[in-house]
């Protein structure tokens, strides 16, 4: 498989935070299009296989990852959470992990939702490689 994304911040959340590069000035982002968000999903290693994303699904994993860059952001700077943005990324932490089925629903930022909030309760979480 050719990997399309860049995996260094050594955590899934901050790596999926980090698919919008370049924030401050050309902003770069990564996840144009439903088929690159299963592409990052699967080059992560987060997941085996997916059920083909839609547009729907990329906003959503879109709004789960400026949420989650906004935590991120609190949590360096030594701010409490944003409330609106806590909310967000906890929603889908929230849902139990997807079970096997022929099938169900796509809860892929599920899996994004768990890992930021195993990463921002970490005293000594990998900031440094987060920009």
């Amino acid at each position: 498989m050719t990997r399309n994304h860049i995996f260094v911040c050594g955590d899934p959340a901050l790596d999926f935070a980090a698919t919008l590069r370049a924030r401050r000035s050309s902003r770069i982002e990564a996840l144009t299009t439903p088929k690159q968000l299963d592409a990052w999903y699967l080059e992560s290693g987060l997941v085996d296989s997916v059920t083909p994303s839609t547009e729907a699904d990329s906003e959503r994993a879109r709004a789960v990852r400026e949420a989650l860059h906004r935590l991120v952001t609190d949590r360096r700077r030594g701010r409490p959470y944003d409330e609106t943005a806590l909310a967000v990324v906890n929603d889908p932490a929230r849902r139990p992990a997807a079970q096997p089925q022929l099938t169900g629903p796509n809860t892929r930022e599920h899996a994004i939702a768990r890992s930021s909030s195993e990463v921002l309760s970490e005293p000594s979480a990998p900031w440094h490689r987060f920009t």
